[in-house]
């Protein structure tokens, strides 16, 4: 008797193979058999008529290591269709644990509550606190313990805490290097700190991480030239290590950084897998090239074309590399929807958000800020850095209903003052006026260009959260929330940008990556492998994207099973925790 048979469904196999009307049995956790089987057979029937039956979505590029054990259940992720996710991105790993602990965006309210000024800077956005000061907040505010320091025993961590789905981990290289070399990290690393990093690599494989990632605009990973790059990737080739790399295309994301050539950063690293002989995995893949004006579709196309183009040739060259796509035009992690945000380091560093509106009324105050604006002091609204700014703000929700739909460029054309002038007087007017800021780096058509090549697997750059998280609204202090990738990217790519053909998509989402990963158990539908299996309701997908309020989960994602356990039963989840880490040697 099969434990489970899935009957009656179209399976898409996730190999690239043309669908076919079968049946799925499972039994002990994999797949048992695959074509016309007696329903008797089983013990539990899943009835598939009309419906798509495809192997669980696999996510080349997530965060969600960071917040997994505060949200096990990885709801965000499974009513999406993701069951298995490489975590640890853009250089920054929840282990080994070392005497600093590198901030992130999700746990932004959580170092908030250390100290209201964590970095000197008060326009960065980069910054760190002491492990043993992070440590029982996160305890608190979150509910799991840091119990682990290395690698290993964080991998045994997971196990032991249990998840719904599996995460692939992967070293992150800003975390090893912060506590190898300290926070002052903008020199040339000694041989001992050298020798220490290249052990942590080592402990990081040997535990089962499937290679390392980099971050190239934060600190500290934008302080390793390439030279340190070469050298200590080159530690990945003995085990096979891939190199997963945030690549450099901003610069230092504080004040006017150096304007550099966007596609640079792309070479950087296909040279490095080319000298290292070593596979390379660029991360949320974007245009290598700045353009304005950015809106225009004719000009994003082109220059994601030559960006593909650029890596094609270096393949062709033998360079072993692959890349993923965010499935949006939103951005990565988190959102903010509030226009207060724009004005953080003000309201964070007066005493909250009522003391900085009351300053707001003086001319003197605002000048100030005009001046650290327009000078390039501040990153997240730098005209120098982006020019279009003005378009690139849209009101979505205003108390004052006329402007809404209105670009902050409008707002001020209907005011009759400057723009920045305009975004002040809304504020007064409505402190929770809502916006929503388009990303220079994509839109729409270039999403789809490069989702649209043959070798393209996505990652929704998210955290994993549940219907609640730990980024609230504060009206004294409102910051980010989760980007809605985190609930639907995946979603958006089968309805939205995918194109018409399923097969292709489905394979994208799960052989191709299985492939990249080498993970022979898992992202294809075929007897003996581990029973991550969806049952989608295709005529029924549907974002439900909110960029206001994006705690939504998607429609069409019926069931979803992880390792032949029920995660998702009828698009609600069972709270059943089958998952884990995958270790590299065991894949």
């Amino acid at each position: 008797m099969y434990d489970i048979l899935i009957k009656g469904g179209t399976v898409i196999d996730g190999t690239g193979a043309a669908a076919m009307e079968a049946d799925v049995a499972i039994q002990d956790g994999k797949i048992a058999a695959i074509g016309a089987i007696d329903p008797a057979q089983a013990h539990e029937v899943i009835d598939a008529a009309g419906k798509t039956v495809t192997p669980g979505f696999i996510e080349m590029h997530s965060h969600a290591d960071q917040t997994l054990l505060a949200y096990p259940t990885m709801d965000s992720m499974l009513h999406q269709g993701i069951t298995t996710f490489v975590g640890c991105m853009c250089g920054q790993s929840i282990a080994p644990v070392g005497r600093y602990w590198l901030a992130n965006q999700a746990m932004r309210d959580i170092f908030d509550e250390l100290t209201p000024k964590l970095y000197a800077d008060m326009y960065a956005d980069d910054y760190y606190a002491l492990s043993e000061e992070v440590i029982p907040l996160i305890r608190r505010r979150c509910g799991f313990d840091v119990t682990w320091r290395t690698f290993h025993e964080w991998l045994d961590a997971v196990d032991a805490h249990g998840t719904s789905g599996n995460i692939v981990p992967v070293l992150g290289y800003s975390t090893i290097r912060m506590n190898a070399a300290g926070p002052d990290g903008d020199r040339p690393l000694t041989e001992a700190e050298k020798a220490q990093l290249k052990a942590d690599i080592h402990e990081a494989l040997d535990a089962g991480a499937f290679g390392m990632s980099v971050g190239l605009d934060y600190e500290p990973g934008i302080f390793s030239d390439t030279a340190e790059l070469l050298e200590m990737s080159k530690e990945l080739k003995k085990d096979g290590g891939i190199l997963f790399a945030h690549w450099r295309k901003t610069g230092q994301r504080r004040g006017t950084p150096k304007r550099q050539k966007k596609i640079d950063g792309i070479k950087e690293i296909l040279e490095i897998g080319l000298a290292n002989d070593i596979q390379v995995q660029i991360s949320h893949l974007s245009k290598g090239y700045d353009l304005y004006p950015a809106n225009d579709d004719y000009l994003q196309v082109a220059a994601s074309r030559r960006t593909l183009q650029v890596i094609d040739e270096y393949v062709a060259r033998g360079v072993r590399a692959g890349f993923d796509v965010i499935p949006n035009s939103t951005g990565g992690t988190m959102i903010a929807p509030d226009l207060i945000t724009l004005f953080r380091p003000w309201y964070k560093f007066t005493g909250g958000v009522s003391l900085f509106l009351r300053n707001l009324n003086g001319q003197d105050y605002r000048q100030m800020i005009r001046e650290a604006i327009f000078s390039g002091s501040y990153y997240i609204l730098n005209p120098k850095v982006q020019p279009e700014w003005e378009d690139e703000i849209r009101i979505i929700r205003c108390a004052q209903r006329r402007y809404e739909g209105k670009t902050a460029r409008q707002v001020g054309q209907m005011m009759g003052c400057d723009t920045l002038t305009a975004l002040f007087e809304l504020l007064l007017i409505d402190r929770r006026t809502q916006i929503f800021r388009a990303v220079h780096d994509a839109n729409a058509e270039s999403v789809k260009t490069f989702v649209g090549h043959p070798q393209a697997t996505l990652g929704n750059d998210t955290f994993v959260f549940g219907a609640t998280s730990t980024v609230a609204y504060d009206p004294e202090s409102p910051g980010n929330k989760p980007n809605p990738n985190t609930y639907c990217g995946f979603i958006k790519f089968l309805t939205e940008l995918g194109g018409d053909d399923r097969v292709e998509m489905i394979r994208k989402l799960t052989g191709r990556p299985a492939e990249l990963l080498h993970l022979k158990k898992r992202g294809t539908l075929a007897p003996g492998k581990q029973a991550d299996v969806l049952v989608i309701d295709w005529e029924a997908l549907k974002t439900n994207e909110n960029v206001i309020d994006p705690t939504v989960y998607p429609d069409g994602i019926q069931h979803v099973l992880v390792n032949g356990v029920p995660v998702i039963r009828d698009g609600r989840h069972t709270g059943a925790l089958p998952g884990g880490a995958i270790r590299r040697q065991d894949c």
